[in-house]
């Protein structure tokens, strides 16, 4: 490992976990076996994506099943290190929407009246849920839990300016047509996904983190999730919970712990992930649709009513 000095980013290794979190709840008690695999041979597919689609990145090699090798940017989490420049990562998180699901937070927030509008493209010709063009957001990335700013907020706790915000945005774009492209080479749907993003030495934008991956991005078999969503439903009531305990200002170490989830309900999501990782590196949909099915059988039968297209 090499630390990041003086503008010019170091190198490290990222680890993919079998560890997962849903609804900014933190970790949760069960680990999906081969999660962490899974994930790390679709981002490794994914950076090669982009960087033939002219999309740089951090990514350097891949040195395990489940780590690779990155170029390692300076962190800022708590805005003390004054406007984001060459070397350091961009703390923001930005969303990119190609339709809106009816798990979609576009509705929940509609509803709530916390959603600008003017966000919102309009429906594509082929009608909802599919929008006419990109939908562009961006949340916090290092508070408690994240929450949707606007531009404006997004340059000040992104200590960058309209100009940035405005090529990061583009950026994230481009990041989603290369998914949403490989998607229907393999026979899945990309419906949206997250983007993060910082800056090299020359304080040029490059992609961070894992773009490309089921926990960045709500793939779609047909009508049915085949991403984190899977992991979301197996917690119905949980997303209310800890907006709930961010309502009133319980601190999350006093939140409540969560039970582990039924044995056969965790094999079978492990079983879609590695199903999912092996269509997108070139496998078939077969065993992905059998998996599903499996999923379905142990997990329960609600699925297409709770989420989906």
């Amino acid at each position: 490992m090499r630390e990041p000095t003086d503008g010019r980013p170091g190198e490290g290794v990222m680890r993919f976990s079998d560890r997962y979190s849903v609804f900014d709840f933190g970790v949760l008690p069960d680990e999906v076996p081969g999660k962490g695999a899974a994930s790390c041979a679709m981002a490794v597919r994914s950076f090669e994506l982009f960087e033939a689609a002219g999309v740089r990145t951090h990514f350097l090699e891949q040195v395990a099943d489940d780590a690779i090798r990155i170029r390692l940017l300076d962190v800022d989490t708590d805005g003390t290190k004054g406007r984001t420049g060459p070397g350091r990562t961009i703390p923001l998180q930005v969303i990119y929407r190609l339709a809106l699901p009816k798990e979609s937070s576009v509705h929940r927030r509609a509803r709530a009246g916390t959603l600008d509008h003017a966000t919102v493209p309009a429906y594509a010709d082929a009608g909802a849920p599919w929008l006419s063009r990109p939908m562009v957001e961006f949340t916090t990335k290092y508070e408690e839990t994240d929450r949707f700013i606007s531009r404006a907020e997004a340059e000040r706790v992104g200590a960058v300016d309209a100009a940035d915000i405005a090529a990061v945005a583009e950026l994230a774009e481009r990041v989603a047509g290369v998914v949403d492209r490989h998607c229907a080479e393999v026979g899945l749907t990309l419906v949206d996904g997250k983007a993060e993003f910082g800056y090299d030495a020359d304080r040029e934008p490059i992609l961070i983190d894992h773009a490309g991956t089921p926990d960045e991005n709500r793939f779609y078999l047909g009508g049915v999730p085949v991403c984190k969503e899977l992991l979301r439903y197996l917690h119905p009531g949980l997303r209310e919970v800890v907006q709930r305990l961010v309502a009133d200002g319980v601190p999350r170490a006093q939140w409540p712990a969560q039970p582990p989830l039924p044995a056969e309900s965790v094999a079978a999501t492990a079983e879609v992930y590695a199903r999912l990782a092996e269509v997108w590196t070139g496998g078939d949909l077969d065993r992905l649709h059998e998996a599903v099915r499996r999923f379905q059988a142990a997990a329960g039968s609600d699925l297409d009513d709770r989420t989906g297209l």
